[in-house]
């Protein structure tokens, strides 16, 4: 866990210093099970992001979500009739290496257009101060030419978002500085007569022998390590960059140069490439050039470690090699579901013990609700939950005993459960929770535009009453006792719980400012004005420790710049379960009205008032 400095810089940056683009349409599933390179990551930016988030640097919405690129700006880098070939499985299958018939164009495309739109809009705002870097996890297109495609790239990301600055009036020199293993033909090809554009490479694997008019090329040998790697970069990088003064830094920050990695030679350690990756953000910086850095390549287990130790170091300055990379609480709670056996989760207690309600609901169906929670848990499987995501353990580490655990699903549009612990001979409430489901309108631009099915948090209690408040345990709004410190992993627990049951996501109706964050980065309010408006709110709070901004909040001292106390409006908010709730908090219909209500609150302005003393 990072410390509380560490979190307050890295929040002060990602405000305006440092960018982070990613969207989930990013990861292509099927590439996983059908790519001619075995193990090869796919989800490698949800690993990244999850790692940093566990550790405590990111939170809620703070990495931008990345926008699809309109297939005009695509034709500002590709002809028309590559952009046609690129629609057929047989053209993607040659580019992925892949038969045609493990072929789905929809995603493959879709993936990479949002992979552009990342860059392009990265780079659109890194050059709007000369400071900022702006990371795009994913991208780093380069083997992508203007009439064709290959190794894995469909469309040249830096290659468009170039010509999309150009159209905007942007005229400074430009450096695309690729230490990808292997050489960026994409970019030497697009840029070959280019003056103004500089490609610079040191690769290990040659795909194209076009000289562009700027272009600096370094072969190395196979097996190189790290101190031939960076003497080689601290000799020819800073001469390059003098040369051309550069008024903005593309960096394919490739991390196949790698050792073990499956398709690179070279012999590079973690501490090598960060110290690399390193070295280039700080030449940009002698030259007050803003950066925009993607991807690239990557097939080994460490390939997405490097990058998070990479956007560590730019939000923290804290240059470190994690020893054990941990996975977020999502992650782990998303395997652990997978490895629950539905039968356990459903069976009374006692092994072999069959109850009648259990017989009525197989022959009922799923609507006989029975006594079972949700229609679906008995109380044995609820405590066999709890003990495999480990909630159970973590109050005994508190102190309590004998956990008792009360589920009442007699009521079918409300479901209660309790959780009871022992403690010095008294027995004491610790979890009070009412869930149930509910069913909401189908907002507009959702497809299929049927009605969205919630699992809704309607209330939840977590607190320990044997412990007192204090600097350690500091009193939240609403407190009457110091919380038990698992409300994230009760609502992770909860989320799988919802996903298992084939709902839309889950929901909870946050009545205070700190409530909003419960559910984590993966959560959104559902009406994306309410979210804006959330958004600008805690630009203003992040510098503050998230208990003392909750106070603000309660006491009035978040203020609009005429003086009007910030009311918190108290809306649904959702962590999305389903393809199409996920797609659309993604879509312009959510993203734009919500960007709208952000511009329209940060206009307006957010002030701090001094504490008020009483």
């Amino acid at each position: 866990m990072a410390t509380r400095r560490q979190r307050r810089r890295a929040q002060r940056r990602l405000k305006d210093e440092v960018g982070l683009w990613y969207h989930p349409q990013y990861k292509v599933e099927a590439l996983a099970e059908t790519a001619r390179v075995p193990g090869v990551e796919v989800a490698r930016g949800e690993m990244i992001l999850g790692t940093l988030g566990a550790e405590g640097l990111i939170g809620p919405k703070l990495v931008r979500p990345a926008p699809l690129i309109a297939l005009t700006d695509l034709t500002k880098a590709h002809s028309e009739t590559y952009l046609d070939q690129t629609a057929r499985p047989d053209y993607l299958g040659r580019i992925f290496g892949l038969e045609p018939h493990f072929i789905d164009p929809d995603p493959i495309l879709i993936a990479q257009r949002r992979q552009v739109g990342g860059t392009v809009e990265a780079a659109q705002w890194a050059i709007r101060r000369k400071d900022r870097v702006a990371f795009n996890i994913g991208g780093g297109f380069h083997h992508a030419e203007p009439e064709s495609g290959m190794g894995f790239c469909v469309y040249n990301d830096i290659a468009v978002a170039i010509a999309c600055l150009r159209d905007e009036g942007f005229d400074a020199p430009i450096a695309i500085v690729d230490l990808d293993y292997h050489q960026g033909n994409g970019n030497i090809v697009t840029f070959e007569d280019d003056k103004t554009v500089c490609t610079y490479s040191i690769h290990g694997s040659v795909w194209s022998h076009v000289e562009a008019a700027a272009d600096k090329q370094f072969l190395m040998p196979s097996e190189t390590d790290d101190d031939a790697y960076l003497h080689e970069l601290r000799e020819t990088l800073p001469v390059m960059l003098d040369a051309i003064d550069p008024g903005l830094l593309f960096y394919v920050s490739g991390n196949d140069v790698l050792k073990g990695d499956r398709l690179g030679e070279f012999m590079l350690t973690r501490e090598g490439v960060l110290e690399r990756d390193r070295f280039v953000i700080e030449m940009a910086r002698k030259h007050e050039c803003p950066a925009v850095v993607t991807l690239g390549g990557g097939y080994s287990d460490d390939a997405w470690r490097s990058s998070t130790d990479f956007i560590r170091w730019l939000l923290t300055d804290e240059a470190k090699v994690t020893e054990e990379p941990k996975t977020s609480v999502y992650e782990q709670y998303a395997q652990i579901a997978q490895e629950l056996d539905p039968y356990d989760l459903q069976r009374p207690s006692g092994e072999w013990e069959l109850s009648e309600a259990d017989l009525m609901g197989d022959l009922a169906g799923p609507g006989y609700r029975g006594t079972r929670i949700l229609g679906y848990y008995s109380r044995h499987g609820i405590e066999f939950a709890l003990e495999k995501y480990g909630l159970a353990d973590e109050i005994r580490k508190l102190g309590f005993a004998q956990l008792r655990l009360t589920a009442d699903p007699s009521d079918p549009e409300r479901q209660y459960l309790t959780v009871h612990g022992t403690k010095g001979g008294e027995e004491h409430l610790l979890v009070d929770q009412v869930i149930r489901r509910v069913v909401r309108p189908a907002p507009e631009g959702l497809e299929p535009p049927d009605e969205i099915e919630l699992l809704y948090v309607e209330w939840m209690m977590l607190q320990n009453p044997t412990e007192e408040f204090s600097l350690r345990h500091p009193q939240w709004p609403g407190q009457d006792h110091p919380g038990l410190g698992i409300g994230e992993q009760a609502m992770h627990m909860l989320f799988q719980g919802a996903t298992r049951l084939g709902l839309d996501g889950l929901a909870h109706h946050p009545s205070r400012y700190h409530i909003a964050f419960i559910g984590g980065a993966q959560s959104f309010f559902l009406d994306p004005e309410i979210q804006g408006r959330f958004e600008a709110i805690r630009e203003v709070l992040a510098p503050l420790d998230l208990a003392e901004a909750a106070w603000k909040m309660e006491r009035g001292e978040v203020c609009w710049s005429d003086g009007e106390p910030v009311e918190w409006i108290a809306e649904d908010i959702i962590i999305p379960a389903s393809e199409r709730l996920f797609s659309y908090l993604g879509s312009v219909h959510y993203q734009k009205p919500r960007a709208e209500a952000l511009e329209r609150a940060r206009e307006r302005g957010i002030v701090l008032e001094p504490t008020r003393r009483t």
